[in-house]
């Protein structure tokens, strides 16, 4: 009888786990933007630095480094962190902004999501720039996380 109460347990964990995964798949990204949720895609990378985006404890900045041959060489991410707690993941919280560079020189594409550029809210909708238009979308990224602040700040409208 002490078994039957573990193993419901442990089912129970494994269709959490199970219903996790499949929600995780079912999300994709444009072209061109790595899934850094997939843990074989997050092997490709090494972490070279952490930051926040204006010293924003809400939005942390990854910048990673590629693992040998490949594109991108270096990866810029920004993740929307205001989940309630005191921490965040690449794997739950949604990943608004990517910079990826051929060197640290060199940007070749960016990602913005244009429900977070619209509203302070991840949509996983991107709107994808060249290096001619990364300034722009850097510069929208910023407008928009002034917003967000901003309100938070104010709280919410009665």
């Amino acid at each position: 009888m002490r078994c039957r109460p573990l193993v419901l347990a442990l089912l129970v964990a494994a269709g959490v786990l199970a219903a996790g995964a499949r929600a995780s798949a079912d999300t994709t990204f444009p072209a061109g933007i790595p899934d850094l949720r997939d843990p074989e895609i997050r092997s490709r990378f090494m972490l070279l630095n952490l930051a926040r985006l204006d010293d924003d404890p809400d939005f942390p900045v990854l910048m990673l480094a590629g693992v040998g041959a490949g594109s991108p060489a270096l990866l810029v991410v920004i993740v929307d962190a205001r989940n309630g707690k005191e921490t965040w993941s690449l794997r739950e919280d949604a990943a608004v902004f990517y910079l990826m560079l051929a060197d640290p020189t060199t940007v070749e594409r960016a990602f913005l999501d244009e429900g977070f550029a619209a509203s302070g809210k991840a949509s996983g909708r991107f709107t994808a720039a060249g290096p001619g238009a990364a300034e722009n979308l850097m510069a929208r990224l910023r407008e928009s996380h002034r917003r967000t602040r901003r309100t938070a700040r104010l709280g919410p409208a009665i």
